[in-house]
């Protein structure tokens, strides 16, 4: 049986077919498509393109990394880590490597998830970025299935013969927790972006990766599961998600960890609009806006540019509801 070449699995059985067909037409002549790196054999992933520092440009990249409230040296941060992927590492085990490169993809998929998600977000008009952002999303979710890929060679052979994502998934341990996350989250937003023919392909994979997540440390990222399914709920199952489980999962989030802002301005803009509760919007913003965002200082950009999101989402009070 030949592997796959694209990360896109079962089918869907919608309410309204009609529907359904124009939105896969229009996701077609879009060409949204996305090759995806699992296909890559193990020793091509593993092996270095060019001698170098591998040390020092990883260092370089966690140096900028600090400062990633400046978008030129977040973008600094991102292209030391590429390089770092790239060097060899003679001086390493093959088992020492492996856990380097998993630990430097990590690194890549969270950066361009947060430049995609804050910078380039809020550089422009809402929509301008679009293009931008998808791309960016796109590299996030190439450097969290590399990270995949690098963690469980097991799991990635499962997916290039066909196994289904649920079954492969479980191939990967507590440790492939972080790669499994960034996916997930950067497939997301750049499925929303793509358009919904996108989600509705990929939503039983993006479930079936997150319920692993879920199952093997629901806290990880400041309850990053129970953020995700807070979203998830909002819009699946198609058409009308299911508001009353993604309170739960948004009310779980908030109570694990308080001080993660995005979880209320996720809150805020997918569930309050949803059941068109403009007071809970209006809350859930105001908290936002007024917290201290000093108060965790690991969190400083992270939270500050949620801060700039809900006041733009306040400012469009009269217009969402």
């Amino acid at each position: 049986m030949m592997p796959r070449t694209l990360l896109k699995r079962q089918a869907v059985a919608p309410p309204a077919l009609l529907l359904l067909l124009a939105l896969l037409l229009t996701s077609a002549a879009c060409g949204a498509n996305r090759e995806t790196a699992l296909v890559r054999s193990d020793k091509e992933l593993m092996t270095g393109s060019q001698q170098g520092d591998f040390q020092k440009a990883n260092e370089e990249g966690d140096a900028a990394w600090a400062e990633r409230m400046e978008r030129p040296r977040l973008e600094a941060a991102l292209a030391s880590w590429e390089k770092a992927a790239t060097i060899e590492t003679p001086n390493l085990s093959e088992s020492e490597r492996r856990l380097a490169l998993y630990d430097v993809y990590l690194k890549l998929a969270r950066g361009y998830y947060f430049l995609a998600d804050s910078h380039i977000r809020l550089a422009g008009e809402p929509g301008s970025q679009d293009e931008a952002m998808m791309d960016t999303y796109n590299r996030g979710v190439t450097a969290a299935e590399k990270a995949l890929a690098i963690y469980s060679p097991d799991f990635a052979k499962a997916i290039q013969y066909e196994k289904p994502m649920p079954e492969a998934i479980q191939l990967v341990d507590k440790g492939g927790v972080g790669a499994m996350y960034w996916y997930a989250t950067n497939v997301g937003k750049w499925a929303l972006l793509a358009g919904f023919a996108e989600v509705l392909s990929r939503k039983d994979n993006i479930k079936a990766i997150m319920d692993r997540v879920e199952e093997l440390d629901p806290l990880y990222f400041y309850a990053a599961p129970y953020r995700y399914f807070g979203a998830y709920y909002t819009k699946l199952p198609f058409p009308g998600g299911d508001p009353p489980k993604s309170r739960q999962y948004f009310d779980k989030a908030i109570a694990a960890s308080p001080d993660y802002l995005a979880t209320r301005v996720l809150l805020a803009e997918m569930l309050a609009t949803k059941i068109e509760d403009k007071e809970l919007y209006r809350q859930q913003l105001e908290f936002v806006i007024a917290y201290d965002v000093a108060k965790v200082p690991e969190l400083l950009p992270e939270n500050t540019f949620e801060q700039r999101k809900a006041k733009l989402l306040l400012a469009e009070i009269d217009d969402r509801f």
